[in-house]
Formats: C-alpha cells, structure tokens, sequence
C-alpha cells in the first residue's frame, strides 16, 4: 500500500511578511522610507515622552508603546501597498476577478472553471455559490452581457428560487474595478437577503445549490450566429469513420 504524501509545511508568517515587502519593493521605491518613517517616529515620541515624563513606568513602557503602535502602522501600510499592486498587476488579466474572489475565506466559493466562454471575444463569466446566492463575475465588457443573460436563464431553470447576481469586472459604466470586487461580492447577501442575521444561504444550501451547478459539466462555450443548437446534427460519416 502507497504510503500518502504528507502535507506541504504552512509557510511562516514571517516569511510570507518578506515575499509581501519584496515583491512591493520592486516597483514601489518609496516603500523602504515610508514604513521606515512610520515605523521610527512613533518610537521617537514614545522616548521623548519617557524623557519629558521622568517616571521609570514611562521611560520603560514609552518606547515599547510606541514601537508597536510603528510595527501595527508598517504592517498596515505594506498590506494596503502590496494589494494596490496587485490589483494593477491582475488588472485586464483574463481570470483576475476569480483570483480576488477566491480570497474570500468565508462564506463564498468560486469554481475554478469558468461556466461561460466566448473565444471570439475573449468574454468569460466565473461562478460563486456562497449566503448570497449564485454570484456570476463578467469579464469582458459589454460583450459578456448576451452570455450573461443566457447563464442566468440556465441557473434559473437548474436552481430555482436562489437568487443570481451579475457582476461585470472592469472600469467602464456599471462595472467594478477590482480593488472594490470583495466587497460588492460580500454585499450580495444583504442585497438579495435584507439585513437579517438569519437570513441568506446556510452552509447545507449553499452546498446543495453547488451540487447541482457542477451537474451542468463545463464551460459553456458561445453559439455562432446563425446556428440553431436545437437542430443542429452530428457529423455522421465522421462518426462512422470515412
């Protein structure tokens, strides 16, 4: 019998703080002065104020205070830094709105295929089940919106009574940029749902609404124009062999 492979080691957390700062760092220049900046000057106060104060409390606990208030304020600023970068470096990216949904850890989750393709016009639509409902993420610009509208028909017949919510990614009328992305997705519930604690998807449905969407198989690739898919007929001598 195969022995199982063990599980990959959880990066630590002090590791992935340096990938963060790194990776920022390369385009960010001013990164290095500012979280040095917002890192010293509240240690500054806090020896100052131990100075001024003359009390041994406050000569010991001044500086201490102020260190970590510098170390919250550093960390605070490198992680809004390096989101920002993210969002510009994933922005246009076909997959983009998936890898920001996808880092919602709670309540929501997003398929790693797309339900709608569109090669023509390089249109995708993601899907997410979470206490919202369905959630379908548009990449494409106006070109997505015939697919939408056929993907949320289809999800109307296969899971009736769940609500479905259109998103469009981008920066044009009516679309989100990514960096609000999180929290339109978050703001379905409340939308669809009102603002009860009780109310929305539980974890069983939002499990049962998954189930049956994964019935559908893959991405739903789009029709060209002037073809009936109900009539359409398969290639019988290719079938049988030429």
């Amino acid at each position: 019998m195969a022995k199982q492979a063990s599980p990959a080691p959880k990066q630590r957390w002090y590791k992935t703080l340096w990938q963060a700062y790194t990776v920022t760092a390369k385009t960010d220049k001013a990164l290095p002065w500012i979280l040095g900046s917002i890192l010293v000057v509240p240690l500054a106060v806090g020896i100052i104020a131990g100075v001024v104060t003359d009390g041994l409390a406050a000569t010991i606990y001044g500086p201490l205070i102020g260190l970590m208030v510098g170390a919250v304020a550093s960390l605070y600023v490198l992680t809004k830094r390096f989101e920002k970068q993210m969002f510009q470096q994933m922005d246009g990216v076909m997959g983009g709105s998936l890898a920001v949904a996808q880092s919602i850890t709670k309540g929501w989750q997003f398929a790693e295929e797309p339900i709608a393709v569109d090669q023509k016009t390089r249109s995708v639509i993601f899907q997410g089940v979470g206490n919202g409902g369905v959630v379908l993420l548009a990449e494409g610009g106006n070109s997505a919106r015939r697919q939408v509208a056929q993907t949320v028909s289809r999800l109307g017949k296969l899971v009736p009574g769940v609500p479905v919510t259109p998103i469009y990614v981008g920066h044009g009328k009516d679309e989100v940029e990514l960096k609000h992305l999180t929290k339109q997705i978050k703001a379905t519930k409340t939308k669809q749902f009102g603002r009860g604690l009780r109310k929305g998807l539980s974890s069983a449905d939002a499990e049962t609404v998954r189930a049956r969407l994964r019935a559908m198989g893959g991405p739903q690739m789009a029709v060209p124009k002037g073809i009936d898919p109900t009539k359409a007929r398969a290639d019988r001598k290719a079938m049988r062999g030429r």
